[in-house]
């Protein structure tokens, strides 16, 4: 019983630690967003419990007039839509990619298969310097070009997902439906995409992620055009961290941070509810 005590309070006392690590930079975060000190060093360990809340920063980020009549608000609004075809494309790519790896029959399908699984290492930034040389030749320097640079690299990982996850899905489920008279398009959005919808949630997620919180290519791609700019761009210039001669405003930077994470915290409940509906209504051939 001794043994079986302290192995639980060693397990509390880890798990404990490990939370407190884990959500004390987001506390930290939270907690400068809401001071008036624009400097982290101005933080004072009796600063973490704050006895006021300035909300000179959320002011600063709302307030309207910036740079031809631009504001965070509307950088915020950029970033979704930027990040949301960047999602669909990616998620349309990714189980078009992985279907016909799993169900066709095309030439060398195994080499690309690991030829794609192989990509999956690479990170995107390696490709940073020859995207913009091409896309700049291409005229493309704008929200097109950016959705184009995105999308392979979340795509890519996720057609991998896709085919392991559709080949776990019985060929029967398909071969019943077109008996019913469906073509092969209408069973992959009706059975397989269903089906599948894990994968699916996950894509989305990854190539909403990925293009929401990009700085470097979009820096590299939009930055001459003001009215084109993310919210991560624009929380860099709004907190003076594009000017090296200013001193960053990180207060400014941590409320910008809060901002940008409420869409985020948006999409993944809604990806949690989608995801556990898909396991529930899985069902066999009837």
């Amino acid at each position: 019983m001794l043994k079986r005590v302290i192995s639980l309070l060693v397990s509390y006392l880890v798990l404990i630690v490990t939370c407190a690590f884990s959500v004390f930079p987001l506390y930290y975060v939270f907690v400068t967003s809401f001071s008036n000190a624009p400097s982290l060093i101005s933080l004072d360990i009796p600063d973490l419990i704050p006895s006021h809340l300035h909300f000179s920063a959320y002011k600063y980020l709302f307030s309207s007039g910036f740079l031809e009549r631009t504001s965070f608000p509307v950088w915020i609004r950029n970033s979704v839509f930027l990040a949301a075809l960047t999602a669909l494309l990616s998620v349309a790519l990714a189980m078009t990619t992985g279907y016909a790896l799993s169900r066709l029959n095309i030439p060398a399908k195994k080499t690309l298969a690991t030829f794609i699984y192989v990509l999956t290492f690479f990170p995107y930034t390696v490709t940073a310097v020859p995207l913009y040389l091409l896309f700049a030749k291409l005229h493309l320097l704008n929200y097109a070009g950016l959705i184009l640079a995105y999308t392979p690299g979340t795509s890519t990982f996720a057609a991998f997902l896709a085919k392991l996850s559709i080949d776990s899905i019985p060929t029967s489920y398909e071969e019943a439906a077109m008996i019913d008279g469906v073509s092969r398009f209408q069973a992959f959005l009706r059975i397989v995409m269903r089906l599948a919808l894990p994968v699916v949630a996950l894509t989305a997620l990854l190539g909403f992620l990925g293009a929401y919180l990009d700085f470097a290519l979009a820096y590299a791609f939009i930055l001459p055009n003001v009215k084109l700019w993310t919210a991560t761009i624009g929380l860099y210039y709004l907190a003076g961290l594009l000017n090296p001669a200013s001193a960053p405003a990180y207060n400014i930077f941590a409320a910008g941070a809060v901002l940008m994470g409420i869409p985020l915290m948006a999409l993944f409940l809604v990806s949690q509810r989608m995801m556990t509906k898909a396991y529930s209504s899985l069902a066999g051939v009837k």
